[in-house]
């Protein structure tokens, strides 16, 4: 069985499996994403990313972000060096990446926290995480520690909703979006999926990872001042998917909702994992941030572009 038939035959089974829930006709909609893959990585080579990505030093003040990709960033948050959902794979089960990476996994040599949304592989890969250092905590959601307690890592943390924690000054909230835990279908513990307040001298950062339109960014937003969020824009279509899948004007409402100063969108334009063509996200991004007159508060980055928040 060469690649592609293993993968078109894992996708078979977990479209067959999906399609076995109630109101879900998985394994056609799965069976389009597979086709829609082979087509585009027969057609389209992986593109060069940007720019290269640029870390900024632990001195120089204030939040800095980079995006690799997908729900990749890397923070640089008043000195405290921070990596979410890190995937340099080339590819996620079915799926080929799109653009290359603008920086090696290698290449990040200092880390003081990774921090895991949760336990699907476009936002926990294995094979990442063992290139990444170690001597830094893992925090993880509750429930996933059999999937990464092998890889080396000196500190792991699961998290709870509602729970928090302190990392050299740094507090880590996690609270619950409108999202899933398994693995996948042969998956039967019970794991916890996500988001993310982060708070040190006095600015906060919002990571909301992967979620559907959910009033509770609308809450955190309440308790205090944010200004950065990471919203997710893709992975919309088929329409069963926005259970736990936000559109880009869903993404740019829970946004307005949480009275944050800027927006980043993520989990876009890396891999092909659903419907909608690959482009259609940013483009609806954009039509919809001009519309609300907020162009200047969502900020677009490329593969491995940065923003570095005003102050």
């Amino acid at each position: 069985m060469n690649n592609w038939t293993q993968r078109i035959y894992i996708m078979t089974i977990l479209g067959t499996l999906i399609s076995s829930l109630p109101g879900c006709s998985g394994t056609l909609d799965l069976a389009k994403i597979v086709a829609k893959n082979i087509s585009y990585e027969t057609r389209h080579p992986i593109q060069p990313p940007a720019s290269k990505l640029t870390i900024a030093l632990r001195d120089n003040p204030g939040i800095h972000a980079g995006w690799v990709g997908h729900s990749t960033i890397f923070l640089s948050f008043y000195g405290t060096y921070i990596l979410t959902d890190p995937n340099f794979a080339n590819r996620v089960v079915i799926a080929r990446r799109v653009v290359g990476l603008p920086i090696e996994p290698e290449e990040i040599k200092e880390l003081d926290l990774i921090l895991i949304s949760h336990p699907h592989y476009d936002h926990l890969d294995l094979s990442s995480l063992k290139r990444l250092p170690k001597n830094n905590p893992l925090v993880i959601p509750r429930g996933c520690r059999d999937l990464v307690d092998k890889l080396g890592f000196s500190q792991v943390i699961e998290i709870d909703w509602n729970a928090s924690l302190a990392i050299q000054g740094l507090k880590v909230e996690a609270f619950p979006p409108k999202h899933w835990g398994r693995r996948s279908p042969f998956d039967d513990r019970e794991r916890n999926y996500n988001s993310y307040l982060l708070s040190k001298d006095g600015k906060n950062i919002l990571f909301a990872g992967d979620t559907g339109y959910s009033k509770i960014f609308a809450e955190k937003g309440k308790e205090r001042p944010i200004d950065l969020a990471f919203f997710p824009i893709a992975a919309y279509k088929p329409p069963w998917f926005r259970r736990n899948h936000a559109t880009p004007e869903e993404a740019l409402q829970m946004f307005l909702e949480s009275g944050a100063r800027f927006m980043i969108p993520i989990h876009w334009g890396t891999f092909i994992l659903s419907h909608e063509p690959i482009d259609e996200p940013l483009a609806r991004l954009k039509i919809e941030a001009k519309r609300l007159g907020i162009e200047d508060r969502v900020i677009i980055l490329k593969h491995g572009e940065s923003f570095t928040v005003p102050e």
